[in-house]
């Protein structure tokens, strides 16, 4: 199935124990430090090399949230000798953490996926919800995404809500997914449809479980 995995990327979404404050303060760092392509290509370079060598160590010493977070206070201090010239430390820190933080949030999600189809399987389940981000009540204004799984094929499909091109309703999305049974990753297939009725978007997601069949 042709497609592309799913992590987290642009903005960065709020979990527990992480402040928004922070959050911002980690996305505004990669804003900023974009503009430095054009400007200056070589000083970019030198940046991008520099939040790469800190993403190594923050891996090694930054195994979980509360880790980053401890890390996240030392702020420019994290460099230790490595700045670069012409670019706050701060800024290339934050960018570091930035991305640490990220690949926690996906291999966070990755496990809970693992997990809810092993608890599906356990059951004798045919479907189950394999992941939930956001409540549909809230959406479109804010973003809503779950993923139904076949728990024993990791075969899933994607329903999404997001706003229509006018910002004033809300568009139901289903895509194809399939989530690897050894890693959890997630991997988004080919759109299924949108939808602007939810009871449609509901009754397209029954069809295509129904016609999935065994493995």
């Amino acid at each position: 199935m042709a497609g592309r995995d799913a992590e987290p990327g642009g903005q960065l979404w709020d979990q527990p124990g992480v402040p928004p404050s922070v959050l911002r303060s980690w996305d505004e760092a990669e804003a900023r430090l974009f503009p430095l392509v054009m400007a200056q290509p070589e000083l970019y370079q030198q940046a991008l090399g520099a939040v790469q060598r800190l993403l190594d160590r923050l891996r090694e010493t930054c195994q979980d949230l509360p880790a980053l977070l401890a890390a996240h206070e030392r702020g420019g201090d994290l460099l230790a000798g490595a700045e670069v010239p012409g670019v706050r430390p701060g800024l290339i820190a934050a960018a570091a953490c930035a991305t640490r933080y990220r690949e926690l949030v996906a291999q966070l999600a990755a496990a809970g996926r693992l997990e809810a189809l092993a608890g599906a399987r356990a059951q004798g389940l045919s479907w189950t919800v394999a992941e939930e981000n956001g409540r549909p009540e809230r959406a479109p204004y804010l973003p809503y995404q779950r993923v139904e799984a076949e728990p024993g094929t990791g075969r899933a499909v994607i329903v999404s809500i997001g706003p229509d091109e006018t910002l004033s309703r809300a568009v139901y999305r289903l895509d194809e997914g399939q989530i690897d049974l050894a890693s959890g990753a997630l991997r988004i297939g080919d759109p299924l449809g949108t939808y602007l009725d939810p009871d449609e978007c509901t009754a397209a997601l029954r069809r295509t479980q129904a016609e999935a069949g065994p493995a």
